[in-house]
């Protein structure tokens, strides 16, 4: 046997280490020292231990794992449509009478009743005998602008003016050099092939859109 103190070899029947001398009889035969440790066929742990956190992810299935985040869901075209406010129709507009364009002055006076109501925002003396007056209204349908400068025309009418201008202007373009809500332009006592006569000119919208009118007649 041999020494455990000093690992010198001894008789199985020594009772005193040959080498060392110490007592050998109070350790146990070799035969039971070699068996106080355990063999591979005792099932020696051949793997490391685990922390928690290790055994927790064993302990989670896989499906709950792999398992990607759920993203809000984006709401479709058709939803932000159903969700849009439904605004109502915008109401047609109003029928021209059967007058208009009017080919008389008579049927230019006839159109007076639907003019639209306005505020006066300027009136100033021209050259000469000229008095110019901007107006502003709403936008409406060319007969209603034509009714609406004529009704204005009507109002600012003197007899010491040979030329009377009715600009219309929309409200925010009340500075603005040119008229962008129609024009008429009287002229008094105009020489026509050897005839005087009173003359309107009249023209809608400002004079260049391409549904724009424009309107020539005399007495």
């Amino acid at each position: 046997m041999r020494c455990p103190y000093c690992g010198g070899y001894n008789a199985d029947q020594a009772n005193f280490c040959a080498r060392c001398g110490r007592d050998l009889q109070s350790f146990p035969p070799p035969n039971q020292q070699r068996q106080a440790y355990p063999s591979p066929s005792q099932g020696r742990p051949t793997t490391l231990p685990q922390s928690p956190q290790q055994q927790q992810t064993q302990q989670t299935p896989v499906t709950q794992r792999r398992r990607a985040p759920t993203m809000p869901s984006q709401p479709t075209k058709a939803t932000r449509q159903q969700e849009a406010p439904v605004l109502p129709p915008e109401p047609p507009p109003p029928e021209p009478p059967s007058q208009f364009p009017p080919h008389t002055v008579e049927q230019l006076r006839a159109l007076e009743e639907g003019a639209l109501a306005y505020t006066v925002v300027h009136c100033a003396v021209g050259d000469g005998r000229k008095k110019i007056v901007r107006i502003v209204y709403p936008k409406g349908v060319s007969w209603q602008q034509v009714a609406t400068l004529y009704k204005a025309f009507k109002e600012q009418l003197e007899d010491s003016f040979d030329t009377i201008i009715i600009q219309g202007v929309f409200e925010q373009d009340t500075e603005a050099y040119a008229f962008t809500n129609g024009q008429l332009i009287f002229d008094r006592g105009v020489h026509l092939g050897g005839l005087i006569l009173n003359r309107y000119q009249i023209e809608t919208g400002s004079g260049f859109e391409a549904d724009s009118m424009r309107i020539v007649l005399t007495e």
